[in-house]
């Protein structure tokens, strides 16, 4: 028997079937006197091996460790979210530091230019100065001597040839009178760069944690297809490259290969299905993001040093090439169009040269792009709590494409030839198809499948093939949707 927890020291042998309670006899008539059903607590204990009680707190306690075992869940991927949230804003400081250093750089450069031009014009004109006083005072000289001398011819002589060159120093000394000074002009506010967009204040904020529910049967809300079947086919994980080494970008390549990076090393890593490494390719700054241009080449971007074009044939690395003042974060290309979007709200189409052909600015910070064989541009919002996907057609205009309760923390994104567009549900676990238009929508891999905290994700459109970066960017995975 247990003791009471109100009188310690007396134990609990009645229970009082009117308050659900079990009592020690000092409770009795202390809290219990009015109370009719009072009985001992062998009674109440009778039968109980095969009781629905029993039944009841073990399932309770079941549903309550799986309750807590979701809830620790969503505090380790809380806080994974939260560190990317921070190395976020840290990498936006730092471009937007790098672009503040540039601006003062061309700032610094101009004031030394103007500086030096103006320096020696100042230089010159005094020089020109003291050979001109040097002139008057050998003047003064010559008028003394030949005064001295008493020939009123030579004086009357001297006195008409110094009138004339006095005359013309008069006239020119008022035209040399010249001040120079040299001003800094602050940049009127409705003109500031879009830098200073960067300039806030950083907060860290508390919210109701949202939890799914659990039940004793998971079931996802949106069914799978029952037209298409989707199976694993092949999976290795990332830590062949280096335990220190995060993938986060992945696309496939030609002969059965796949093109993988993180953004944490200059390194683009070439590799088979199965994981095993063909070649690692050094950059010269850290990778942001990567597309197939064509069978030939990759556009791989590097934020504000531009981008940099890699031969799949060689594995080389063109030169950098810097197209948007703001830098290249996010880069999609099909049909032979590239566009890229900078750390702020610019999306720019360019060709390989870096020359901007087409500039839309938006009202999202964008996280991921892609384009479909339309020319519509999808994608998702930056900070990564927004949950929609949206999409800007061919004329600008944007619009909410595709939001759902299933789909939280949408990240890598993509499209097939048929204007599908796949999405990667970090915080949901799955992977996502939705229509061209929007209106279909269906969950074809979830956690049954493997699925955890997705964050890379390419289609290939010859083989109906899904290379997903799978299990906190631990693992990689190959499933055919055939």
């Amino acid at each position: 028997m247990s003791n009471c927890d109100v009188h310690i020291d007396q134990r609990t042998i009645l229970y009082c079937t009117q308050h659900d309670k079990i009592i020690c006899e000092l409770c009795l008539p202390d809290t219990h006197k009015n109370c009719k059903s009072i009985i001992s607590i062998d009674q109440a204990a009778k039968g109980v091996n095969n009781g629905t009680a029993l039944e009841d707190i073990k399932s309770r306690m079941e549903y309550l460790s799986k309750m807590f075992n979701e809830l620790m869940k969503c505090q380790t991927n809380n806080a994974v979210i939260f560190d990317k949230q921070r190395d976020d804003i840290l990498e936006k400081i730092h471009t937007g530091k790098q672009l503040i250093n540039n601006d003062l750089g061309e700032i610094k450069d101009e004031l030394n230019k103007q500086y030096q031009t103006t320096k020696q014009k100042m230089e010159e004109a005094k020089r020109n100065t003291q050979k001109r006083h040097q002139s008057v005072q050998t003047w003064i000289h010559e008028l003394s001597y030949v005064e001295s001398l008493s020939n009123e011819v030579n004086l009357f002589q001297t006195i008409k040839v110094l009138d004339k060159k006095i005359h013309k120093e008069e006239t020119d000394i008022c035209n040399q009178r010249k001040h120079y000074k040299i001003e800094f002009n602050p940049i009127g506010k409705k003109n500031l760069p879009i830098v200073f967009q960067l300039m806030g204040k950083i907060s860290a904020t508390e919210e109701q944690m949202h939890i799914v529910e659990v039940h004793h049967n998971l079931q996802v809300h949106v069914p799978k297809s029952k037209d298409d079947d989707y199976q694993r086919t092949h999976s290795f994980l990332t830590s062949v490259f280096g335990l220190d080494i995060e993938i986060e970008k992945c696309c496939f390549i030609s002969e059965e290969r796949l093109l993988l990076f993180g953004g944490t090393t200059p390194h683009i890593f070439v590799c088979g299905y199965d994981g095993t490494v063909v070649c690692t390719v050094e950059l010269e700054h850290k990778p942001k993001d990567v597309a197939i241009i064509d069978s030939k080449q990759a556009i791989i971007t590097l934020l504000s040093k531009g981008f940099q074009i890699l031969d799949l044939i060689s594995f080389t690395l063109g030169k950098c090439i810097k197209a948007s003042k703001n830098g290249c974060s996010g880069v999609t290309s099909r049909n032979g169009q590239i566009w890229t979007h900078d750390v702020f709200r610019t999306i720019d189409q360019i060709d390989i040269s870096g020359n901007i052909l087409r500039s839309v600015t938006t009202k999202d910070c964008i996280n991921n792009i892609v384009i479909d064989n339309n020319g519509n541009l999808f994608y998702n919002q930056f900070p990564h709590e927004y949950n929609d996907v949206y999409r800007m057609t061919r004329d600008g205009h944007v619009s909410l494409f595709f939001g759902h309760s299933d789909l939280r923390r949408p990240w890598a994104i993509d499209v097939d030839d048929k204007g599908n567009v796949y999405v990667a549900g970090m915080m949901s676990n799955n992977i996502h198809r939705i229509s061209s238009d929007g209106k279909d929508h269906q969950i074809i891999l979830t956690e049954n499948d493997g699925i955890t905290y997705p964050k890379g994700l390419n289609y290939n459109k010859d083989t109906r093939q899904l290379l997903i970066i799978n299990d906190y960017s631990k693992r990689v995975d190959i499933f055919s949707l055939s």
